[in-house]
């Protein structure tokens, strides 16, 4: 049995991390740690709560941290929490630094321990839809891909992802899992042109963004605005015999902000499900459409691979290379917006 400690219990620890701890046979969660003592133990009355994270990372029953604090806080607890020999599976952003990336993931290999970013939207339906158009070869070569994540938000909310700050901002929430999901789907891009701005009125941080990757044979866009009020368009993938779309965003999250549990009958039924469609072209001029049902999304397997990782039977759901990618794509993203230029990559780890 792997014993779970959970650092936060706000959004991320209550919705995305407990439920699936729980969810999985071979884990149990054993620490919270959270002001919010009242809260934890109406949801896991048989948890024991704590008020200091250093009280996880020295407990001698926990062999997995699971980090969900603020990111300002990720890299400090997690170089604590390795260096007390445990497993760490650690919140998108996991930091804002390469040198940071770098630095968890030497110490993790040195200590033969898992380390390891929640990049759980590699798991959305959606992503693995498009994944099996890409490798069938149905619609033939992937040109040109837009992947979105936009909301309805006009006015800035009072939280710490809207307020000044190393990692906040709506580049550094979102932006994580939509550049992820590029790097999982194609590997590094050539180069990288980026614009983050300011849109709404009284924001303190940036609200919106746009990010083109150039790949040999393909453009990928990647997007978010705070002023979509109509459907999303999560997806447009353009092949060279056809097109794939995708409207609204994979049910998983919705469900389980509505308290439906992942172990629970229909999960995740109890949200708005998705619109996928697929248009085949025979020719030029004859296009067939075809509405298809949308692809059930697996958060639960990020944990039961994470767990086989941690016993040695599987790799990490997000390897450290990845995870070192992804930083620096991120901090190349945001230079490219600073000067207004295209900025190529220029990055290799050993890792």
């Amino acid at each position: 049995m792997i014993r779970v400690g959970l650092i936060g219990f706000g959004l991320s620890g209550r919705v995305f991390h407990a439920p699936f701890v729980a969810n999985d046979p071979h884990m149990s969660l054993a620490y919270v740690c959270s002001s919010k003592a009242d809260e934890v133990t109406a949801s896991w009355p048989d948890v024991a709560v704590v008020a200091l994270a250093e009280d996880v990372f020295t407990a001698p029953d926990v062999d997995l941290v699971v980090i969900t604090t603020p990111n300002q806080l990720h890299f400090d607890q997690a170089k604590q929490a390795l260096e007390n020999g445990k497993h760490v599976l650690l919140e998108k952003p996991s930091v804002t630094s390469v040198k940071q990336i770098e630095f968890l993931c030497t110490l993790a290999k040195q200590k033969n321990l898992i380390f390891c970013v929640y990049q759980n939207r590699r798991f959305d339906g959606d992503l693995r839809r498009l994944k099996s158009l890409i490798d069938s070869g149905e619609l033939g070569n992937l040109k040109h891909l837009d992947s979105r994540f936009d909301r309805f938000r006009p006015f800035p909310q009072s939280r710490w992802r809207e307020e000044p700050g190393v990692g906040t901002g709506i580049f550094w929430d979102l932006g994580p899992h939509l550049l992820d999901q590029a790097l999982f789907l194609f590997g590094p891009p050539k180069w990288l042109h980026a614009s983050i701005d300011r849109l709404r009125e009284a924001s303190q941080t940036h609200d919106w963004f746009e990010v083109e990757l150039g790949y040999e044979d393909k453009r990928v866009r990647l997007a978010s605005t705070p002023f979509e009020a109509g459907d999303m368009r999560r997806f447009n993938a353009r092949f060279d015999k056809g097109s794939w779309q995708c409207l609204g965003l994979d049910p998983q999250e919705e469900a389980l902000r509505a308290g439906q549990m992942p172990w629970q009958e229909g999960f995740p039924s109890q949200a708005q499900q998705q619109t996928n469609k697929r248009f085949i072209a025979h020719t030029q001029d004859d296009i067939e459409t075809i509405v298809e049902a949308s692809t059930a999304g697996q958060y639960a397997s990020f944990y039961a691979q994470l767990r086989q990782a941690i016993l040695g039977q599987a790799d990490a759901p997000v390897s450290m290379t990845q995870a070192c990618q992804l930083i620096y794509l991120l901090c190349l993203a945001e230079q490219s917006a600073e000067t207004g230029q295209r900025v190529s990559w220029h990055y290799a780890t050993q890792y």
